[in-house]
């Protein structure tokens, strides 16, 4: 009878070290997918940031085009004639007929025309000319 030949197991490697193997790959491949994932939201957050830095830079440059139309609309070279035109009384100012009031004093907080009757506030400028200009019942 012919001998049998038996298989031999060739692997020289134990279960724990081919678990710890997997578990070393495992965790190599969980580290670079995580930063792959970090760099991803940082270009991501970065993105927007450009955009909104683009808007922000579109707003400011229609805000500059806003502020020029209002000069160039308000001047006083297209005013008036739009003014004239409409037939306003409307003329431009002479530096010597402006008035400059001096400072005033204070005004006193009430006037009483006599001792019986109830004081007229002073800040009520056209009550207290009524009451000094009317004469007493």
């Amino acid at each position: 009878m012919k001998s049998r030949r038996t298989t031999r197991y060739r692997n020289t490697l134990s279960l724990t070290a081919i678990v710890a193997i997997l578990v070393v790959v495992a965790s190599l491949a969980l580290v670079g997918l995580g930063i792959v994932v970090s760099k991803n939201r940082v270009r991501a957050l970065g993105e927007e940031q450009r955009k909104v830095e683009d808007e922000i830079r579109l707003l400011r440059t229609e805000i500059d085009k806003l502020a020029q139309f209002k000069e160039k609309a308000f001047a006083s070279q297209r005013v008036q004639p739009r003014l004239t035109k409409i037939a306003t009384m409307l003329r431009p100012l002479d530096e010597g007929r402006i008035l400059v009031m001096p400072a005033a004093a204070p005004a006193p907080a009430a006037v009483a025309l006599s001792t019986d009757e109830a004081p007229v506030p002073a800040a009520i400028p056209v009550a207290r000319a009524l009451a000094q200009n009317t004469p007493a019942p």
